[in-house]
Formats: C-alpha cells, sequence, structure tokens
C-alpha cells in the first residue's frame, strides 16, 4: 500500500531531523549514509514480507540509531547508543508536536525498535526483526568491509573479532528476503577475501 500524504511528509520531516541531528556530529561508521541505506533495505525487505505497516518499517530505520548523534564516545564499540536512541525518541515524541499524527500504539513501537535493534530474541513487533535484517545487511559488502575498517582499522584485534562475529552473525538473519538479497548480492565474498587476507599474511614459518 502506497504512504499517504500525510505518511509521506512525517517520513520527509523524520528523515530531515535525523540529517541534522548528524550533521552536528558526524559518524564514520555509523552516520546519515548508514542510516539512509538501512531505510532502504527496511522498505524493501517490509514490502516483501508483507509487514503490517512498511510506513513504520522505515520510520523505525530512520530513528533506530539516532543515539549514535549524541554518544559521548563516536563509535563507541557497545550496545550504548541503542539506550540513548531510545531515549532520544521519547524526548522527540514528547516535545515535537509534528509526531503528534502517530497512535499511541505506533509510538511504542518505534520506541520498541530503537531500544532492541541488537537484540534477536526482540520479536514482539514484525518491525522490529525487519529492522534488525536491515541494519545487518549493511555490515555486509563492500560498504561492510569499509564500515569495519572505519571503525576499528585493519587488522587490530577488534577488527578481527568484529570480522568473525559478522560471518556468526550472517546465519541470524529472520527473513527470507534478508537471506535471498545476502546471498543474491554475494555480499559475504568481499568480507571473507578481506578476511582470508589478513590470515594469509599472519602464516610464518614454522621451525624447530
Amino acid at each position: 500500500m502506497p504512504y499517504t500524504k500525510q505518511q509521506k511528509q512525517l517520513i520527509t520531516y523524520s528523515r530531515q531531523k535525523v540529517e541534522s541531528a548528524f550533521a552536528q556530529r558526524p559518524s564514520r561508521a555509523h552516520g546519515i549514509d548508514h542510516v539512509g541505506r538501512v531505510a532502504r533495505w527496511a522498505r524493501e525487505i517490509a514490502r516483501a514480507e508483507k509487514a503490517r505497516s512498511v510506513f513504520i518499517c522505515e520510520l523505525a530505520a530512520w530513528f533506530h540509531d539516532i543515539g549514535r548523534a549524541f554518544e559521548k564516545k563516536l563509535d563507541a564499540n557497545d550496545n550504548k547508543h541503542t539506550e540513548l536512541s531510545y531515549q532520544v525518541l521519547r524526548e522527540w515524541f514528547r516535545d515535537d508536536r509534528r509526531f503528534d499524527i502517530l497512535t499511541r500504539a505506533q509510538k511504542l513501537e518505534l520506541l520498541y525498535c530503537a531500544r532492541y535493534h541488537w537484540n534477536d530474541e526482540a520479536n514482539k513487533y514484525d518491525t522490529a526483526w525487519i529492522l534488525r535484517d536491515s541494519d545487518k545487511l549493511d555490515c555486509y559488502g563492500g560498504i561492510g568491509v569499509k564500515r569495519l575498517r572505519a571503525a576499528f582499522g585493519y587488522g587490530t584485534e577488534e577488527w578481527n573479532l568484529a570480522m568473525r562475529c559478522m560471518f556468526a552473525m550472517s546465519l541470524r538473519f529472520h527473513s527470507k528476503t534478508a537471506r535471498r538479497i545476502l546471498k543474491t548480492h554475494n555480499l559475504l565474498a568481499p568480507m571473507e577475501r578481506e578476511l582470508r587476507g589478513f590470515l594469509k599474511k599472519k602464516i610464518m614459518a614454522v621451525k624447530l
């Protein structure tokens, strides 16, 4: 179902509000470019999976990482930003009258998604697992390689651990659509090349 005029206006307003927040504090690995890609994946997955509301799925994507624009440590590698995203979104819903077109139930759903978009067991709404799958997809392919390097450098212990976590995480997609996208676009291949190249450089001769 296409968005209503009111829904389109709120999507545009929300995107601009999120863009404004990130403009004050750009993030290399979790910035507005990442958020925009997650929003596009969310629309695609939501439509393919016949989600209850593609509109709410896209809104959830725009809101999911807003805590990144306010966290003290830029690109912190923990889940504290999810709680911060939840708190910022609560403030927006309370103080910004443009969000009054959303029902109380919709706001609670969006808050749940912001707070738990890291948790694979938080499946109260289809929006939640659609958002997680969309967020995960942006960790793969050439984009994923660049994001990992931006967040951890190359070849560091953190990079090595994060890279291995990516392969484990690829088994945790919820939707058939996300698994199909991962396979069709061959998004694991760049990660495999990156990790194999790193590991081969670490092989040295063994001597007695």
